[in-house]
C-alpha cells in the first residue's frame, strides 16, 4: 500500500513538471519575435545558470539579452525556469574545473562581515579558480548546446 502512494505521488509529481514545460515551451513559442532572437534569448538564460551570480543573474540576463540583441523576454524566463537546477550546475562546474586543473589553492581573499551573501562567498573562494573556470566552459558549453539543439529542431519543424 505505501509503495502504490509512493508511485503515485512520483506519477503525479511528474506529471506536475510536465505541465509545466509544456506551459514554458507554449509562452515561448507565442513571443512576438523572430525564432532566432528567441533562440539565442534561452541559450542566453541558460548559460546565465552556470555563471556564480546568484541574485543578479536575472536582471544581467535582462541587460545582456538587449545588448545582445536577442529577446530579453526569453532570457530571463530561462533563468527563472532553471532557478532550482542551480546547485546541480554549481556542482558540475566544481567537477569540470577539477578536471581540467587539478586541485589549485582557492584565492586569498578574506571575507568579513555576515551578510546574506556571505555563506556563498566563501564557498567561492574555498573552491576557488577550477570553480570559477568550470562555471565559465559549463556557460560557454551551455550557450552552444542550447542554441544549436534549438536551432536544429526548429529547422526540422520547418
Amino acid at each position: 500500500m505505501f509503495f502504490e502512494g509512493v508511485v503515485y505521488c512520483k506519477k503525479k509529481i511528474a506529471c506536475r513538471l510536465a505541465d509545466c514545460v509544456k506551459t514554458y515551451c507554449g509562452k515561448l513559442k507565442e513571443l512576438p519575435d523572430s525564432p532566432q532572437k528567441i533562440i539565442k534569448g534561452v541559450a542566453l538564460g541558460f548559460a546565465f545558470d552556470f555563471l556564480p551570480i546568484p541574485v543578479i543573474s536575472i536582471p544581467l540576463s535582462y541587460l545582456a539579452a538587449r545588448l545582445a540583441r536577442c529577446n530579453p523576454v526569453a532570457a530571463v524566463a530561462t533563468v527563472v525556469f532553471f532557478k532550482l537546477a542551480v546547485p546541480f550546475f554549481y556542482t558540475l562546474n566544481i567537477f569540470t574545473g577539477n578536471v581540467l586543473l587539478g586541485d589549485m589553492p582557492g584565492l586569498e581573499v578574506a571575507v568579513s562581515g555576515d551578510s546574506l551573501l556571505s555563506v556563498f562567498l566563501k564557498k567561492l573562494v574555498e573552491h576557488g579558480y577550477p570553480f570559477l573556470i568550470g562555471s565559465l566552459l559549463n556557460a560557454a558549453l551551455a550557450w552552444v548546446t542550447v542554441y544549436l539543439s534549438l536551432w536544429y529542431l526548429l529547422e526540422r519543424r520547418r
